[in-house]
């Protein structure tokens, strides 16, 4: 009877460096904080009430439910997010005839106007965030988030 060599252990060691879960995370932080000197230092929101603005931006009326399924934030933050936008006079809300316990949620006059201001601002910070890649490589880098990303719908 012959014996088989020991098998080695498993390797053990993981290069955070070089681990993608961990890159995109810090990506993701860099690129929020980054983005986030537009509109926390110009407009004094916060990063929740970014993303609840430019959901509005893109489907002018929804409730906090839909921006809690399309944000994946937890409906404590969107809810904090949208009182603050409403103190502030940036959202107006208005009963949804459909469903008596939920209200829509939308611009008011003044946050249309700063959402418009806003917008060409973070596009800017997109353009020049971007411009280290060639155009053909900030479209495989879109192609690729696609392909990786199982909410995108295919």
């Amino acid at each position: 009877m012959t014996q088989s060599a020991p098998k080695s252990p498993p390797n053990t060691r993981l290069n955070l460096d070089r681990f993608l879960p961990y890159r995109l995370n810090r990506l993701a932080h860099n690129v929020g904080s980054s983005l986030a000197t537009i509109y926390a230092d110009a407009y004094g929101i916060n990063r929740s009430q970014w993303r609840v603005m430019a959901l509005l931006g893109q489907h002018e009326r929804l409730t906090a439910k839909q921006i809690c399924a399309m944000t994946y934030m937890d409906k404590v933050k969107v809810s904090r997010a949208v009182s603050g936008l409403v103190d502030l006079e940036h959202l107006q809300t208005t009963p949804d005839k459909n469903d008596k316990r939920a209200v829509l949620l939308s611009f008011s006059p003044q946050g249309r106007c700063l959402f418009e201001d806003m917008v060409p601002k973070v596009q800017r910070w997109e353009d020049d965030f971007l411009s280290k890649l060639s155009k053909d490589e900030v479209a495989q880098l879109a192609h690729i988030i696609d392909k990786l990303d199982p909410s995108h719908e295919h």
